[in-house]
């Protein structure tokens, strides 16, 4: 059958990865032990030097299946980390469920999804089945805020479509849309003085930012939007009058403009309280990922849609509140989804993987490549 799949494999393969501890910085096992696996199926393998940028271990891993035929080029992707505590998995097969003994997480975040390109690579040499060139990545310290991700060359990975699995849920289930993310930090400068013998000569720092932010739209500001500031710090006595607070905040959309517009707006608010009580105001912004949005992408969202009629799954589009790898690759220019990897209770010591989903979509993987 064409989409069939080697089910004692993908659970020998499971187990056998999820048993490498891979914490976030500490990958090397898992990188070693994945660098050997890609390699014995004919892929080209890199690793590069993320981890030295980032203070680990292992580097992104970066390995290319050239193609056999004129068809796209499709990109799929994994996380190797874990979070905490991820040492000493044993994963266990109850049914159709695997969890652990409730000490530690499963790591099926994101094991199952490298369990299923892996099987995919082996019917593509089994079968020898037809394919444009394949780009597989695995990168590191995902779990950290994307920094695998964000220190990748992507012009190494010129790809016509991207899929990154990793994301709790039934085969079939895909991020439709996730918002863009702004990072926001900044200063206001006020003035010390004595609180106690010339409060009139100083400039409260604090005054301006309770000024500022009662006149700001924070939260959801609508169905695409929302914003905040969640962190302030300042002050070095009771008896002084602030002269300067440091905050962080954010701003998330799926809409580039509302971003936009959102930012201008707490600018604003910051600008005008500074200038009325005379201290200043300092605001930064940093972009940690793009929004995603599959209706930009028809064809993309076509591949997925066949592919998934192919081996009778349902296509549920779902949209996500953060950011994943495949943030990084939509904004770096490769149309890219986010696809439900079979995986429950991520983080956590109750965590499971169901068998017949990890299944599921390892036949959904191969779907895409077959009909791309």
């Amino acid at each position: 059958m064409m989409y069939e799949v080697n089910q004692e494999r993908i659970l020998q393969t499971f187990c056998e990865l999820t048993s490498i501890d891979s914490l976030s910085f500490d990958e090397r096992s898992m990188a070693d032990e994945l660098k050997k696996r890609l390699t014995s199926l004919g892929l080209t393998v890199e690793e590069d030097n993320a981890g030295a940028q980032l203070g680990g271990n292992a580097g992104n891993i970066i390995a290319v299946l050239k193609g056999n035929s004129l068809k796209p080029s499709i990109l799929f992707s994994c996380h190797m980390d874990t979070v905490m505590p991820g040492n000493n998995k044993r994963a266990i097969i109850d049914g159709n469920k695997i969890h652990t003994d409730g000490s530690t997480i499963l790591g099926g975040d994101d094991v199952s999804g490298i369990t299923c390109i892996l099987e995919m690579l082996h019917q593509i040499e089994e079968k020898n089945l037809k394919h444009g060139d394949i780009f597989i990545v695995f990168t590191v310290a995902e779990e950290m805020g994307l920094q695998g991700a964000k220190h990748l060359d992507v012009r190494r990975i010129p790809a016509d479509f991207g899929f990154v699995l990793d994301d709790l849920g039934n085969a079939g289930e895909v991020i439709a849309t996730a918002p863009g993310h702004v990072k926001i930090t900044g200063k206001i400068l006020g003035k010390s003085v004595h609180a106690g013998v010339e409060p009139e000569n100083g400039i409260n720092a604090i005054e301006i930012l309770s000024e500022a932010i009662c006149h700001m739209d924070l939260g959801r500001i609508d169905h695409e939007t929302t914003a905040n500031i969640g962190m302030v710090k300042g002050g070095i006595g009771m008896n002084t009058v602030c002269g300067e607070i440091e905050f962080i905040g954010e701003v998330r959309s799926i809409n580039e403009k509302k971003i936009q517009n959102q930012l201008a707006h707490i600018r604003t608010n910051f600008e005008r309280a500074a200038q009325k009580y005379g201290g200043q105001v300092e605001f930064n912004e940093e972009l940690l990922y793009s929004a995603v949005d599959i209706e930009k992408h028809p064809d993309l969202k076509k591949i997925i849609e066949e592919a998934c009629t192919k081996i009778d799954v349902p296509l549920v589009l779902k949209s996500s509140g953060g950011g994943s790898d495949g943030s990084i690759f939509n904004g770096s220019g490769i149309p890219t989804v986010t696809l439900a990897t079979a995986f429950f209770n991520p983080h956590g010591t109750n965590e499971y993987v169901l068998a017949d989903e990890m299944i599921k979509l390892s036949k959904l993987v191969l779907a895409i490549i077959q009909n791309v």
